[in-house]
């Protein structure tokens, strides 16, 4: 009787513990769900109203965007400055590209159209305003186009980047946001909230874009009047704003008659408003299921609850606390199998949780032991981090290879893969491992690492990050291959395709390619081409053969290397008899004529072949200099070129600085001035 009292006693408690606070929970949670669900309803209207405000401002900055590129362009200036349709051609391209641009306009500085993309309209732009043309214009009635729209312009200087020279006139582009291909409209278009609410574009006058979900334009006449009445004090609420990353803190919310609103301004377009426009019966819908969820999650505890007082007292309390302690007791260094439960026929529930535990603990030790084969049969190399044990497993190929303690390592702390990298690619991989945990994502890339025994090596690294059901990194799990082979014969087959084979200097693709990458990163420096042919080449294929001849290009090649090897040039061959030099030292520039001649004259003493024969070799040079003569590679080399052939007009086996009159007389002038 006394055990039975206990017993029952000890349910009342459990009871009272466990059924009151349930309770109190569900009325409080009744008086104040209401305003909560509001509240959460409103934050998700503002929320994905801010995404899809998001994607508009990026339209409207399109706009923008190609008004101003249409402004600085010298056709558009010259038929502002003009009166002439010179642009038309330009405007047509950038209505023809877009399915926003209706129609592409150049107004003079007195509103008269000069020039229209679709050649239709001539006269006075209907909503000129000599005061304020605005960069983007509110909702507005074409007679000429027969529909509502609007438009997005910038104004035209003689001078755009200074904006100075005067004011020429005005680029406007003419929007239509209902055609379906138009950018605005797929911006505008879906609904959200359950169906419940999509996103307006609204201007100070009530008019509205997207207003009744299907991304029409409609005047402030055809809007539902109570919307009208709440847009305008939304639009003056809403402050204009130009910094993009306020426009997440510049949000009004309002919920008022049947709408509720959640507003927001377009960066540097004060004419718009956005509006995040919902049914407000929605936001009371949601507030009563979620009422009638709270309580029926408040009933189905308090029934769990009283059942589990039952069970805890009648079965449960003096077996659990054996399985606890058992559990606590479990030393997870020990093996697996240490850690089984002995259920010895036990056909209660405990005991069927205690054999379910045991059968769970025989799938993981089989998955481990799978595992860790696959990981010794495979030529690439594993590791895994675990975050929650902060423990690394390697397997044993990868120990066998590189020199690594698995119990010290961590991903990015300099103990792992990078504290066998050289500086630059340790730092490559700490921030490729950084990407990695903040974007939980996949990696794959390349590095060199030391190997136990002293060898540098190219490998590859790939590993994907596994996060938690709250998107927390939880392991990375990692390969490393072996790809040494491989990237060697890659990295010498680039080479290979860079170099002339007869001569072992740049081929004309790889040389003109340098050349250019010269030239872009020159800044004050000067960059001088020397452009050399063999005289009568020919003549010593002819004479001696063609193995005698490869000697000679091989000789030609050998004597112009050593005029710029060590010293920053290069040199390559443009194929048959022709050579190019580049200069970028800037003592080498100075004394390019000096070197030009000790070419000439290096060249002369002639090249012994292999059977004793001496042929004095004689060529041509031609010089030209960047920025002097030009700044573009391919003129550079066509002026060497052309100062080359002068030398050829006029006696061979010299050489010439490039002048404009090259291509225009046949007068030879002596570079050394006798």
């Amino acid at each position: 009787m006394k055990k039975s009292s206990m017993k029952f006693g000890l349910i009342a408690v459990l009871l009272i513990f466990a059924i009151v606070p349930v309770l109190v929970l569900g009325f409080v949670g009744t008086f104040s769900v209401i305003k909560y669900s509001d509240n959460v309803r409103m934050g998700e209207l503002t929320d994905v109203s801010l995404s899809k405000a998001g994607v508009v401002n990026t339209v409207f900055e399109s706009y923008q965007a190609k008004a101003a590129g249409l402004s600085k362009m010298e056709d558009v200036i010259s038929s502002a400055k003009a009166g002439s349709k010179d642009a038309e051609s330009a405007l047509k391209a950038v209505s023809d590209n877009s399915g926003d641009i209706y129609d592409a306009l150049i107004l003079d500085s007195n509103g008269t159209v000069v020039a229209s993309s679709s050649g239709k309209i001539t006269g006075t732009f209907e909503n000129f305003s000599a005061d304020n043309m605005p960069a983007v214009s509110g909702i507005l009635s074409w007679e000429k186009y027969g529909f509502d729209t609007f438009f997005v312009s910038r104004e035209i200087y003689a001078n755009p980047d200074e904006k100075t020279g005067g004011l020429l006139g005005y680029v406007c582009l003419v929007i239509s946001p209902e055609a379906e291909n138009s950018s605005l409209f797929k911006a505008l278009s879906g609904e959200y909230l359950d169906g419940n609410a999509n996103l307006v574009l609204v201007d100070s006058e009530g008019s509205a874009l997207n207003f009744d979900g299907n991304g029409k334009v409609m005047k402030s006449a055809e809007v539902d009047s109570a919307f009208v009445s709440d847009a305008k004090d939304l639009f003056s609420k809403v402050e204009t704003i130009t910094d993009e990353k306020a426009a997440s803190a510049n949000v009004y919310t309002k919920k008022s008659g049947k709408y509720a609103y959640a507003a927001g301004s377009v960066p540097n377009v004060p004419s718009w408003r956005w509006v995040g426009v919902a049914d407000a019966g929605s936001f009371s819908s949601f507030a009563s299921r979620t009422n009638i969820v709270v309580w029926i999650v408040v009933i189905i505890s308090a029934l769990l609850a009283s059942a589990a007082s039952f069970i805890i007292v009648n079965r449960f309390v003096g077996n659990m606390h054996s399985m606890l302690k058992k559990m606590n007791n479990i030393n997870f260094e020990d093996s697996l199998s240490s850690m089984r439960f002995d259920v010895k026929g036990d056909k209660s529930e405990l005991g069927t949780i205690q054999s379910t535990f045991n059968e769970f603990l025989d799938e993981v030790d089989l998955n481990s032991q799978r595992y860790r084969t696959i990981a010794s049969l495979s030529d690439n190399m594993l590791f895994e981090w675990d975050f929650h044990k902060e423990s690394m497993y390697v397997s044993d190929n990868l120990l066998a290879k590189f020199d690594i303690d698995p119990t010290r390592a961590a991903l990015a702390n300099g103990r792992f893969l990078d504290s066998l990298m050289n500086e630059e690619d340790a730092d490559k991989y700490k921030r490729d491992i950084n990407t990695l945990l903040k974007n939980k994502s996949k990696m794959n890339y390349e590095y060199q690492m030391r190997t136990k025994a002293g060898a540098t090596i190219w490998v590859s690294v790939s590993a994907t990050c596994i996060t938690d059901r709250l998107n927390e990194p939880l392991r990375v799990i990692g390969v490393v291959s072996d790809i040494d082979n491989e990237k060697k014969m890659e990295m010498q087959l680039s080479e290979r395709a860079s170099f002339d084979f007869l001569s072992q200097l740049y081929n004309r693709s790889t040389f003109i390619s340098m050349l250019t990458k010269e030239l872009e990163h020159r800044g004050p420096n000067k960059i001088a081409t020397m452009f050399i042919d063999v005289d009568d080449f020919k003549f010593i294929n002819d004479r001696y053969g063609h193995a005698i001849g490869d000697e000679v290009i091989r000789y030609v090649a050998d004597t112009i290397r050593k005029k710029v090897d060590d010293r920053g040039g290069f040199a390559g061959r443009f194929g048959g008899d022709e050579f190019v030099l580049c200069f970028t030292n800037q003592e080498d520039i100075a004394n390019a004529e000096q070197i030009a001649m000790d070419i000439i004259d290096d060249l002369y003493l002639g090249h012994t072949t292999e059977s004793g024969m001496l042929i004095n070799v004689r060529a041509s040079i031609g010089i030209s200099y960047c920025p002097d003569h030009t700044e573009d590679v391919n003129e550079l080399l066509s002026f060497s070129d052309t100062a080359m052939y002068f030398v050829k007009k006029n006696g061979k086996t010299n050489y010439h600085v490039y002048v404009p009159e090259d291509s225009e007389s046949g007068e030879y002038i002596n570079p050394e001035g006798y």
